[in-house]
């Protein structure tokens, strides 16, 4: 009964799981069943990823006491807010991947505030859509990774000349290293699935989003709003 319950659990993601190889009904049991079995790996970092972001939580909003004046700390929320509504309402969720557009928000956020407090804001907008938005098993990978890639954006476009090559750099280092290198580590903590298929699978849609989230970049910047919003509030 309990193979029949699993087979029915996984057999509308049959076609991607065909993608990873997983095409026996005995081995995409095995395989949520491992899932099942890392839910619980999982549960037991999340309370030590609560503490951590706690923190780095805490340092960005030291820092953003020290440093900025009251509209920026309003205008930090609201781009935290639309952060977590993009990555989480208004996102492409597949079994493996994950296409969503809050990059736009943290590439603003990087230009307005230090590479700290995008980093922390970007953890906390990870964790808040986690909690409201839930669609799958939490792990604090993740939160790790939307920190990191908030430093990144942070330290390429926080005071500087916001032109193709910081742009360019920033968005390799993100999707080849964080999104692509980094995320593909959790999922395989998470879920045990062998690293050819698992990398194959997720290289074909960052060579895809990495041209095209840089392009979306440069033209957000070259916006004649959006840079005269940045120049009134930096």
């Amino acid at each position: 009964m309990a193979d029949k319950v699993l087979s029915c659990l996984i057999c509308r993601n049959t076609d991607q799981l065909a993608v990873l190889g997983l095409h026996s009904p005995h081995v995409r049991v095995a395989f949520v069943r491992q899932s099942v079995a890392a839910s619980g790996r999982a549960a037991f970092f999340a309370l030590a990823t609560g503490l951590v972001a706690m923190t780095i939580i805490l340092l960005g909003v030291i820092v953003m006491q020290q440093q900025s004046k009251a509209r920026q700390i309003t205008l930090l929320g609201v781009l935290i807010a639309l952060q977590t509504i993009l990555g989480s309402m208004f996102s492409l969720q597949f079994l493996l991947t994950k296409i969503s557009f809050s990059f736009i928000i943290t590439a603003i956020m990087a230009s307005l505030f230090s590479p700290w407090v995008t980093a922390s804001s970007s953890a906390l907008a990870n964790i808040l859509g986690m909690l409201l938005f839930p669609r799958f098993t939490f792990f604090p990978g993740f939160v790790l990774t939307a920190f990191l890639v908030g430093l990144v954006f942070g330290l390429a476009f926080h005071k500087q000349k916001l032109g193709w090559r910081n742009i360019l750099i920033a968005n390799l280092i993100v999707t080849m290293g964080l999104y692509l290198g980094l995320n593909s580590l959790w999922l395989h903590l998470m879920y045990q699935i062998p690293w050819l298929p698992l990398l194959t699978g997720r290289l074909v849609q960052e060579l895809i989003t990495f041209p095209v989230y840089s392009v979306l970049v440069v033209l957000l910047f070259k916006v004649s709003i959006v840079r005269t919003t940045l120049q009134k509030y930096a």
